[in-house]
């Protein structure tokens, strides 16, 4: 795996952002030498399934390169460290970046095959949380033991029957409903009868015991069964910050539709929401976050989650947490079948780790009368087209193996607008643009410039007028926007002329300044 210069840069930028690295990235400075206390960190990266990084050369906590003495020697040092300190060994790809003629190393450590795992150093297996290294729980150990079992045969935990449970825990309208959808989906089961019918879906098992799908999907209360299927949703605040660390912590009950809406409804209620123009020329409220994108992350969690032994007896429970920055959602359980660079791209590719549920899942209503899953394979590309139409970057997904998580960047929040920006008269976009399609930008910005040039474009000249002329380093850090879409957006207000250039592409002194040819 290779970086570039700008990849590098880009990178080191988010993290000033978060004030800290990230879960598949550790930053060492390497001011002394090669650091000596990176065995952990290197077994964390071996014990995840897409490995990870380790940069050395970037000073912290303010991750300004500073480079190395001798990169040679701090590369032969790495992948010494890893052959030695972790068990198996696990196989390192290094390089060397100039970054203004300082030198950084980069080590790339390949993620263990499942039968591989768990890596060990000093004899103690090792996890990586947050951006810090962790010894693995027992519960970690027994799901890394699980991870090898799905590499060889599936195992569908959700089809396990429940003790003790039948229909008559379920809510009655919802068991109707969904073998309704049931017999729609498959007209050659027309003559069987309702119990069969729920037998051969493996709601219920020949006894009538509900199996663990049945139960999550359609009981009243599955939690009375199971504590750990609720949702824990909080806004939570940085550490260094006084006060509380969190507030509006709810927790969410019931069955898989009833978690969705809930979930869904609490983040629309503690995000910030934008006011916009409409087609129509009237101003409306349209949430930071598009809810199509959170719903489909929310509801892959519900539905994903693990549903081993590991999990919902250890306390392992999705988690919701509402940063400055972002909007997190975690699960129990590492991706199975599928890999992150595959969720991420552009292929549809339906992969379901609780192959009963997620089947009852595709018949489940949540309130506002669209399924929960959708059955195509296509949730993860709703999420990613819904944020580039907002102008809002790419989700970050985090698989360590035994838990997944899916970061939802908002929006930079701009409170000192330019008032030019607020009083131009309305210009309605394209007509063959729909109404849902009006890029929302980040604070009450007008939409004429919206309209014209696009919501990253608004926010960047928003940020020339008031800083000034500014690099390009600072405007991606004052936007939160990514490199490309900086420079993309700058491309559009040099050519409509509402920014100049001083200097020259490519040159770190260039420098961008708001323009107004109407003045001249």
């Amino acid at each position: 795996m290779h970086w570039t210069v700008e990849q590098l840069e880009e990178y080191l930028e988010h993290c000033r952002l978060r004030q800290s690295d990230t879960t598949t990235v550790e930053v060492k400075s390497g001011r002394r030498g090669m650091p000596q206390s990176l065995g952990a960190t290197l077994c964390a990266f071996a014990n995840m399934p897409r490995g990870g990084t380790v940069i050395i050369g970037v000073s912290e906590p303010d991750f300004v390169v500073q480079g190395v003495d001798s990169p040679a020697t701090i590369e032969s040092a790495l992948a010494d460290q890893a052959r030695t300190l972790v068990e198996p060994a696990p196989y390192i790809e290094t390089q060397t970046l100039y970054v203004a003629g300082r030198a950084v190393v980069l080590g790339h450590v390949e993620g263990l095959l499942p039968h591989q795992r768990p890596a060990l150093y000093r004899g103690r297996p090792y996890l990586r949380m947050a951006d810090g290294d962790y010894v693995m729980s027992s519960n970690d150990l027994r799901m890394v033991e699980v991870d090898k079992l799905h590499a060889r045969e599936a195992m569908a935990y959700d089809s396990v029957p429940v003790p003790g449970s039948g229909l008559d825990v379920c809510e009655e309208s919802k068991v109707k409903s969904t073998i309704a959808e049931l017999r729609k989906a498959t007209p050659r089961l027309t003559e069987v009868s309702d119990t069969e019918l729920l037998e051969l879906f493996r709601v219920v098992d020949a006894q009538g015991q509900l199996s663990v799908a049945g139960l999550y999907a359609l009981g009243r209360f599955p939690q009375g069964f199971f504590p750990d299927l609720h949702i824990s949703a909080a806004i939570q605040y940085p550490a260094g910050d006084e006060g509380p660390r969190t507030r509006n912590l709810e927790e969410f009950y019931g069955s898989v539709p009833e978690l969705v809406d809930a979930a869904v409804a609490w983040v629309e209620r503690n995000i910030d929401v934008d006011l916009v123009y409409g087609t129509d020329g009237h101003v409306r409220e349209v949430p930071e976050l598009p809810m199509a994108a959170v719903r489909e992350v929310i509801a892959n969690a519900v539905v994903h989650r693990d549903l081993g032994p590991e999990s919902l007896g250890a306390g392992k429970f999705i988690t919701i947490r509402l940063t400055r920055q972002a909007l997190i959602v975690t699960s129990p359980g590492g991706l199975r079948g599928i890999s992150v660079e595959e969720l991420s791209g552009t292929i549809l590719s339906p992969v379901a780790v609780n192959p009963r549920l997620y089947t009852l899942a595709t018949k489940l209503r949540l309130d506002d009368g669209e399924r929960v899953i959708e059955g195509q394979g296509g949730g993860m590309r709703v999420v990613f087209d819904s944020l580039r139409r907002v102008g809002l970057r790419p989700p970050t997904l985090i698989d360590t193996g035994v838990r997944f998580t899916v970061i939802m960047w908002r929006p930079t929040k701009d409170n000192e607008l330019d008032n030019a920006l607020l009083h131009q008269a309305p210009v309605e976009p394209p007509l063959v643009s729909p109404p849902s399609a009006v890029e929302p930008t980040s604070s009450v910005v007008e939409d004429s410039l919206v309209a014209q040039l696009g919501g990253n474009a608004a926010l960047v000249l928003s940020a020339l007028r008031r800083q000034g002329a500014l690099p390009l380093v600072d405007i991606v850090a004052n936007t939160r926007l990514t490199r490309g879409q900086v420079r993309y957006a700058l491309d559009k207000l040099m050519k409509s002329g509402r920014v100049v250039m001083n200097g020259k592409h490519g040159d770190r002194a260039t420098r961008y300044a708001p323009h107004d040819p109407d003045t001249e």
